[in-house]
């Protein structure tokens, strides 16, 4: 026989009443069984009274070389008279009682192979020595030894049938519970190396505008310093890196006309001073973001000419094209900001229509932008192309 189970407390207990209400008439069902978690022998007792049924403890004081004898041999069932089985069963409130002192009963022993310390776990079934209990002929009459091995097979099979079910059942919550656990870890693990990587880009993006700031003060002979704050606005930017640059000449040149009197030979740049556009703003729609990198290289000429525009009116200069170019991060010449212009036309005239709001220094005062802006005459299906 190679049946490999193991019982648990809550699998005796469903054992003990399912066997309880299998048998008409039975007086009570005795489980002993090894207990891996506590690495012993315990024992449980399914017994009837006027109440209905209840399952008790028991510890085992008698009888446990005799009980060691039963859990090695390999038979699936036994049956016994009581008086063959000398010992005795305490229950857990020390009142003692003979288990197998009723002549009349005959004991049904079940084995069912325990799997850790590889011994069988075992199940006794006290039922009256007479057939009808079991409705198989008239209830005067003892069992014969053909009714009997009936029984045995139905109950043998019946509940190993219930072992098998829970043990699958029990499987497969460890898997379910081993798999639930996988993915919590895992979670935590992406959770972590995200973490770790929005670290690392958000430090290449302080870098990055450090960067810009140290070129920038080269050419304006300044020195610049971002506040902690600043930084930490810098290291959660989500939009373009590409406005980046712009950004950074934006927000250096408020710092200039905003701090202008100041004796101080650090200007120091605080988070409010950085200011990104709404196209760079995390809850930016997907279809504008599309937008901002299909026209970052026109936004980026916009910006120039307008910060170029802004330094040039700070200076009290005529807003002339040689002007605007020469103050521009890299000087451009009159000639190269009309043909800039002329070569963006189409994505000028769709960003000015879509942002009002901004380069609101040359689309008033900057003359060759004005220009492109009068000659729209043909732009109105543009526009529709670019709704749709």
């Amino acid at each position: 026989m190679a049946e490999y189970f193991s019982f648990t407390d809550q699998q005796i207990i469903n054992i003990l009443n399912i066997s309880g209400l299998l048998i008409t008439g039975i007086e009570k069902v005795v489980a002993i069984y090894y207990d891996h978690n506590l690495e012993d022998n315990y024992a449980k007792c399914y017994k009837r009274n006027s109440t209905g049924s209840l399952i008790e403890d028991f510890m085992i004081e008698d009888g446990k070389n005799l009980i060691q004898k039963l859990r090695k041999e390999k038979t699936s069932y036994n049956w016994y008279k009581k008086e063959e089985l000398p010992f005795d069963i305490i229950e857990a409130d020390k009142l003692k009682m003979g288990v197998f002192d009723e002549f009349e009963n005959v004991v049904l022993l079940l084995r069912y192979f325990n799997e850790h310390d590889k011994k069988y776990d075992l199940i006794f079934i006290y039922f009256n020595n007479n057939a009808g209990n079991f409705g198989v002929c008239s209830s005067d009459k003892s069992l014969s030894t053909e009714n009997k091995s009936i029984i045995a097979n139905l109950l043998f099979n019946s509940i190993k049938t219930i072992i098998e079910t829970n043990s699958q059942n029990l499987q497969i919550l460890q898997l379910l519970n081993e798999n639930t656990k996988s993915i919590i870890q895992n979670y935590y693990s992406v959770k972590e190396e995200l973490k770790i990587i929005k670290k690392s880009y958000g430090q290449s993006l302080i870098n990055l505008c450090c960067g810009y700031i140290k070129e920038f003060s080269a050419k304006r002979n300044k020195d610049y310093k971002l506040t902690e704050d600043a930084l930490k606005k810098i290291s959660e930017y989500n939009g373009d890196i590409n406005n980046l640059k712009s950004t950074i000449e934006r927000t250096l040149l408020y710092v200039d006309n905003t701090r202008f009197d100041s004796d101080n030979e650090v200007f120091e740049i605080n988070d409010w001073d950085i200011n990104f556009y709404d196209y760079d703003l995390k809850d930016k729609p997907d279809k504008n973001i599309m937008i901002t990198n299909k026209y970052t290289k026109t936004i980026l000429l916009l910006d120039k000419l307008e910060n170029a525009s802004q330094e040039v009116k700070s200076k009290n200069y005529n807003l002339t094209s040689v002007n605007v170019g020469n103050l521009c991060p890299t000087p451009i010449s009159a000639p190269a900001i009309s043909d800039a212009l002329r070569k963006h036309r189409r994505k000028i005239l769709y960003l000015m229509k879509k942002h009002p709001e901004k380069w609101k220094i040359i689309r008033k005062e900057f003359r060759p932008l004005l220009n492109i802006i009068a000659a729209k005459s043909d732009m109105e299906d543009y526009f529709k192309f670019e709704r749709s």
